[in-house]
């Protein structure tokens, strides 16, 4: 029996409610016209679909269930953009923020990848919002760490090695508390 995975985070279960559905967004001809902004800045559908290859084509529940102090806890939190775009709900993301020596580990378009920086870039994208549902529970800084053992975790369900995937998820982990630690004040 294989030997289960111990998280910093006290992380015990990554899971869904409703199956999460992932789209690849392609690029037609003249999605260049179909503009998105109405403030005249010219963003259009082609130019949404570069920056933001991969959309969920459902709106689902994550439920990261996880242990703090022999307590197990489970918060579930509704994937969605929090701003919709031209009334669009699916959360649409850039795959995976990978750079330079990084692409070493893996490439942004991995299959195995996706679902995992998807549901990371969502608990990101509206960090402020998602932790009001563990803030009677988890400091910042611990919830920052649960974000990148859900991405750990759902790396290795991806078809990752535990020893790769934590390896990421710890880098991840160190980008948010070094480079991106500005962003967690409020």
């Amino acid at each position: 029996m294989a030997k289960e995975k111990k998280y910093k985070s006290g992380l015990k279960h990554v899971g869904f409610s409703g199956r999460p559905q992932i789209l690849a967004r392609t690029v037609y001809e003249g999605d260049e016209h179909i503009m998105l902004s109405t403030k005249g800045n010219g963003y259009s559908l082609k130019d949404d679909k570069i920056k933001f290859p991969s959309i969920f084509a459902n709106v689902f529940d994550v439920q990261l269930t996880f242990e703090k102090d022999g307590v197990e806890y489970t918060r579930p939190l509704t994937v969605q953009e929090q701003l919709p775009l031209n009334n669009d709900v699916r959360f649409r993301w850039n795959n995976a923020d990978i750079f330079g020596l990084l692409k070493f580990f893996c490439s942004p378009d991995d299959r195995r990848i996706i679902l995992a920086s998807g549901i990371h870039d969502f608990l990101l994208e509206f960090r402020e919002e998602n932790y009001k549902s563990f803030e009677d529970v988890l400091t910042v800084k611990e919830f920052i760490r649960l974000t990148s053992d859900a991405f750990i975790y759902l790396c290795i369900q991806g078809g990752f090695g535990k020893a790769k995937a934590t390896t990421m998820g710890n880098l991840v982990d160190l980008f948010q508390l070094r480079f991106q630690r500005r962003k967690w004040r409020f």
